[in-house]
């Protein structure tokens, strides 16, 4: 039996999308920038996905560039506010693609403000409002953090973004908030605003990145003159027509999903919170997403007991999935002012609609287990 506990680093593809393949196979591979009929099919197909999205977004006006990601959509935000020396105000807690994207703008000559998380976790409206100069260009704060689930209210950041500085654009990188939380683009204040296909049970290589005004966008490539022509290449038709059911079936069940997800959230919650030696590393929960749990065994490492659970068939995370694999310790956790035996004892439990009570419970008592005997190691 397999328990996939780590939702926020991808999710398992909907099995509806399996006749879309084949539909896909059989005639809906032509290239949507040709001329003849089918591929005038696939492109109406192309233009449906992205009504879709706005949908999804509730962004009735603006644009929607097609991206392969949040990575790339994040990045091309920073693109178009580069042409000149500005000023940048972001979180501690971004995501790799905004934080080391916004630490090499640093090495560029950019001035960039990076904001302390609050105890809470979350990052606090007037400690934006207080970083925003004349000269700045751009502020970028995620909706969810992808590690801990912490919830940002980005539209009272961007009202008071806009207040600092009219001519500052807000950005938000919504990847794990998108169809997870309740959201409306219209009458946000948000300008731009980031999100990915395989975190809503599509394929990976599919994202997108809205715009309110299209003079906020410039192309990261140069090629052919796709998407307006701001994003050259030819597009990920099969990955579009997957995100675009995705976001038509999350958004028919998006109330009973997002309850559910919170209902097992919460039961791992209760499971562990009376357990010795864990520590939670989250936000209350009014201002925590529904489907991830970020907590803390201490006296081992987190890696440690990801393996020993992989070997019960049960699979979760520790911290971003991007930054996994260079051993450093979560950036987020040291932002929050946690000690090393904490982070490196944390671990990223994220459900989907998809889990089952039943599984939850056999991933606690697993936990449970393998946490009783591996402290018994704790390193001297």
């Amino acid at each position: 039996m397999e328990i996939y506990l780590d939702n926020a680093a991808t999710t398992r593809p909907l099995s509806e999308l399996e006749a879309l393949v084949h539909e896909y196979m059989r005639g809906g591979w032509y290239n949507p920038s040709s001329l003849y009929r089918p591929a005038a099919l696939v492109h109406t197909a192309v233009n449906s996905a992205r009504k879709s999205v706005l949908e999804a977004l509730r962004a009735p006006k603006g644009e929607l560039l097609f991206t392969s990601g949040g990575t790339e959509a994040n990045n091309t935000v920073l693109a178009g506010f580069t042409k000149r020396k500005r000023h940048f105000v972001t979180s501690g807690i971004e995501h790799p693609s905004i934080y080391e994207a916004m630490k090499s703008l640093m090495r560029e000559g950019h001035a960039v403000d990076f904001i302390r998380p609050k105890a809470d976790l979350t990052i606090a409206a007037s400690d934006v409002a207080a970083a925003v100069r004349e000269d700045t260009a751009l502020v970028s704060v995620m909706h969810v953090n992808n590690e801990t689930g912490a919830v940002n209210d980005i539209a009272g950041i961007a009202a008071v973004v806009k207040k600092a500085n009219p001519s500052a654009a807000f950005h938000s990188d919504g990847v794990q908030a998108f169809l997870k939380v309740p959201f409306s683009l219209e009458g946000s204040g948000v300008d731009l605003y980031t999100v990915s296909a395989h975190k809503i049970h599509a394929f990976k290589g599919a994202g997108a990145l809205y715009a309110a005004n299209r003079a906020l966008l410039k192309p990261l490539f140069l090629g052919g003159g796709q998407e307006g022509g701001y994003r050259a290449g030819t597009e990920n038709t099969l990955g579009l027509l997957a995100f675009r059911a995705a976001c038509t079936h999350f958004t028919e069940h998006f109330e009973s999903y997002t309850v559910k997800m919170r209902i097992l959230r919460d039961r791992l919650l209760s499971g562990l919170e009376g357990l010795g030696g864990v520590l939670v590393n989250a936000a209350p929960q009014e201002k925590s997403a529904p489907h991830i749990l970020n907590v803390s065994f201490t006296g081992i490492r987190a890696e440690v007991l990801l393996h020993a659970l992989e070997e019960e068939g049960i699979y979760i995370g520790t911290g971003s999935a991007c930054s996994s694999k260079k051993g450093m310790g979560s950036r987020v956790l040291k932002a929050m002012g946690y000690d090393k035996e904490r982070i490196e004892g944390a671990v990223r439990l994220s459900v989907s609609p998809f889990n089952t009570e039943e599984e939850i419970d056999t991933a606690l008592e697993a936990i449970k287990a393998k946490y009783g005997i591996l402290k018994g190691f704790k390193r001297r």
